[in-house]
């Protein structure tokens, strides 16, 4: 058929319907494929949203977010009442990590459209993203008595309620999704840890046997259930837990940190000492989170054992590997901080020579042509007062090897109780800047 010459509706149903059930299938790609049969030859207003719709969706995806926002935002000057092509904008900017943009966007779709259970479920992803949880809250509860997908909203809001430290609820709320989806693996794995955290070792047990009927030779499964069983003393369970993951991942640094573990708990802890160390090393070639993991616990590891020279090692290592978390920093605050009634945590953008390393914002990333001299990223803190706030920043940020930093805006604060001093956390992924390119 010729560009330009319009399909019967049929046949635009069906296109738009396969598109949609390939974006469903993880497969954008082709989704865009099958959109492509359908560029310039639509006339019905519903049916160019749909598609606009569709490809901003694959693109964003795929990581193109410019592309994205191309497909959608010609319509909105078009159609500036449509809830559906500001909800979608809205997704495309909260997987960029635009969040006060997404937020923007997405609470305009739910104004022009307050029953879009779509629009709901996304602005409370995005109020959860952002730290306002009662509000996530409220807004799951909404988008699933209005028909979101409830298998969804339920993880989500388990995981919500968890942050917000109200366990009993985040245990119900994900017990309620487990019924509705009992051969999730990794629920039952989320429910076990939750119970292992409030110290009920023996429902935390039930849980693990329950995954191991679903998949008993899945790594996760056998690191977590032998975490849980170092944290009980039964040390027979966490070996043979340690004997599993060995048989499955050899080469893996899961085993090493559970070996490390239970030597610790056996008071051998020049070994454990030995195993993190192992556990580390083969780590840093490979997955990213694998890596924070085995930081956060050896940082654990060597906090309790009052080794300050090896925690200032872990947390420059954990730096220059884009994974100072939360787990890490708040490990390192409690070996090296000052604790302190009352304090305050700072949200603050700071901007400093480029360098190579750095992880890249997803929107924001520059061709091979551009020359970036510099980046921007986002530290948390916690200090005294605003002024030892950017004392303890600016002197972190160098001795990590930054050069030229100064402070592009503090963010955000909130009061603290009960809490130990210093870095809080640094967003893994920055902004690149690029002289004349805002």
């Amino acid at each position: 058929m010729p560009r330009g010459e319009v399909m019967d509706s049929e046949k635009i149903d069906r296109i738009l319907s396969r598109a949609n059930e390939l974006l469903d299938a993880g497969k954008p790609a082709e989704s865009l494929s099958a959109l492509d049969a359908l560029d310039g030859r639509l006339v019905d207003t519903d049916d160019r949203i749909e598609f606009a719709t569709l490809r901003a969706w694959a693109l964003s995806e795929l990581d193109r977010v410019d592309d994205a926002l191309r497909a959608v935002e010609p319509l909105l000057d078009e159609f500036p009442e449509s809830a559906r092509l500001h909800g979608t904008r809205g997704v495309v900017l909260s997987n960029a990590d635009e969040l006060d943009e997404a937020c923007e966007a997405l609470e305009r779709a739910v104004e022009l459209d307050p029953r879009d259970d779509v629009a709901l479920a996304n602005l409370a992803l995005v109020y959860e993203r952002v730290g306002e949880l009662e509000q996530a809250i409220r807004l799951y509860d909404k988008a699933m008595r209005l028909g979101a997908d409830i298998d969804w909203a339920l993880q989500r809001k388990a995981a919500v309620l968890g942050e917000m430290g109200d366990y009993p609820a985040a245990k119900a709320t994900l017990k309620r999704y487990l019924s509705l989806a009992p051969e999730d693996i990794g629920q039952w794995i989320s429910l076990a840890i939750m119970h292992s955290d409030d110290e009920e070792y023996a429902d935390a047990f039930h849980c693990y046997e329950v995954a191991e009927r679903i998949d008993g030779d899945a790594p996760l499964l056998r690191l977590n259930w032998g975490v849980t069983a170092v944290r009980a003393g039964d040390l027979k369970l966490a070996n043979r837990q340690l004997r599993a993951l060995q048989r499955l991942t050899p080469q893996a640094p899961q085993p090493r940190l559970l070996r490390a573990l239970i030597e610790e708990e056996e008071q051998n802890l020049t070994a454990a000492a030995a195993s993190y160390a192992d556990a580390l090393r083969v780590a840093l070639p490979g997955d990213p989170g694998d890596l924070a993991y085995a930081l956060e616990l050896a940082m654990d590891f060597h906090s309790r054992q009052d080794h300050l020279d090896e925690c200032e090692r872990l947390l420059a290592l954990g730096y220059a590997h884009n994974a100072c978390t939360v787990e890490l920093c708040e490990a390192y605050r409690e070996a090296t901080g000052e604790r302190l009634d009352v304090a305050t945590w700072f949200s603050i953008d700071i901007e400093a020579d480029y360098r190579e390393g750095l992880a890249q914002h997803p929107r924001r990333r520059v061709d091979s042509s551009e020359q970036p001299t510099r980046f921007s990223r986002n530290v948390q803190v916690v200090a005294r007062d605003r002024d030892d706030a950017l004392a303890f920043l600016i002197e972190f940020l160098e001795r990590m090897g930054e050069t030229h930093v100064r402070i592009r805006e503090f963010a955000a604060d909130e009061t603290m109780k009960d809490v130990f001093t210093g870095i809080y956390e640094v967003d893994p992924e920055c902004m690149v800047l690029v002289p004349g390119r805002r």
